[in-house]
């Protein structure tokens, strides 16, 4: 359970782990693609207006070398066109997260233009009823044409440098924005990945509290309160499956000698000795415990007294056939075993009762014996 419990926060950390860098990923793509877009538009926008100035001076060049219908309407279009641009750039602009202060005297100047543009669009007027410039006519249209190139051309220009400028401050904006996102995820990770192990500590303290709870500090063996548990399981199996139940009682003999002649940490290494022999004498589905001092059980499912009999015969030999520790190899040990099984209204405690009475009748009698 532990193992699986581990394993689910693990899986679930690594998903959530999973999860994040997809998201992270998908924040990155989509902030690499769409930095520098509040300006793409203009920068497309300003970069097609910067033809109208140089193409402003041709067609004046050319019109003033040949006033002719072709030069006039090539004018008339750009007289046309150049507000048109004008006015999309001032509504890109007051769309854009730039701070009016840093583009309103470019606009100013675009606005001089556009004001002045109506001069212009008379004087071709003029030329057009005729096909004629007079000298001070042409004198005149180039100062003016000039005078409007020179102001598109440099507000333009400064506006592309602007443009250019802080499509770079927001580049570097949102890589250090993409920078704090990620020292917030992997702080948030980390957070987490901490918490998750907290849990599991928590869980495994608890787990492990609770194995303490119900075994045997010394031996390992389950203690009293594991072997009222399972045998509480025991009986409702035995009563459903009309399977018989058997119960052994052991009690070392004359234990509290060899406690005395050599000493509790000596005594607690034949504890422990015991402990092995029984768990190797029994079944894996047989419940072994530990009562207390060096009183022991074995709870035996399905098994009848006969059963019940052999198993505590073959402790009794293995007892007598086991090495004590130096410096009490010589010291031989012996065991009394109390053998009872379960009737058919019984419960735990009848069933201990009558192994323990066993038990004693089997001390009563010479010790190194089972009773059943």
């Amino acid at each position: 359970m532990r193992r699986a419990s581990s394993r689910g926060l693990l899986v679930g950390y690594l998903v959530m782990v999973g999860v994040c860098l997809a998201a992270f990923g998908f924040y990155l793509t989509e902030a690499r693609r769409l930095v520098g877009a509040n300006y793409t538009a203009m920068v497309t926008d300003l970069v097609r207006a910067q033809e109208d100035p140089d193409r402003l001076r041709l067609v004046l060049d050319s019109l003033l070398d040949s006033p002719d219908r072709i030069h006039l309407g090539q004018l008339n279009e750009l007289i046309w066109r150049i507000p048109l641009r004008i006015q999309g750039l001032r509504n890109h602009l007051l769309r854009s997260d730039l701070a009016p202060a840093r583009y309103t005297p470019y606009l100013e100047e675009l606005a001089y233009v556009e004001s002045r543009l109506p001069t212009l669009e008379q004087a071709i007027a003029r030329v057009g009823i005729d096909n004629e410039l007079m000298p001070g006519e042409g004198r005149q249209l180039r100062e003016l044409g000039m005078e409007l190139e020179e102001a598109l051309a440099w507000s333009y220009s400064e506006l592309n440098e602007l443009l250019h400028r802080a499509s770079a401050d927001q580049r570097r904006f949102m890589g250090r924005l993409t920078l704090a996102v990620a020292v917030l995820l992997l702080m948030l990770l980390v957070a987490i990945g901490g918490v998750l192990l907290m849990l599991r500590r928590l869980q495994d303290q608890r787990e492990t509290m609770r194995h303490l709870s119900l075994t045997d500090q010394l031996t390992g063996l389950h203690n009293r309160r594991r072997l009222l548990q399972e045998a509480g399981q025991a009986f409702v199996r035995a009563e459903r499956q009309g399977a018989p139940l058997g119960l052994l009682l052991l009690d070392l003999d004359h234990f509290k000698q060899i406690n005395d002649a050599y000493g509790h940490p000596l005594g607690d290494e034949v504890l422990i000795r015991f402990a092995r022999l029984l768990e190797a004498c029994a079944r894996r589905m047989d419940v072994v415990a530990r009562m207390g001092g060096e009183e022991f059980a074995i709870l035996m499912p399905d098994s009848d007294i006969a059963a019940a009999r052999r198993l505590a015969e073959r402790i009794l030999q293995a007892v007598r056939d086991m090495p004590l520790p130096s410096p009490a190899h010589d010291a031989r040990l012996t065991v009394s075993i109390g053998v009872a099984e379960a009737g058919e209204k019984d419960d735990f405690e009848r069933l201990y009762a009558q192994a323990d009475r066993r038990l004693y009748r089997a001390k009563a009698q010479g010790r190194d014996r089972a009773e059943g």
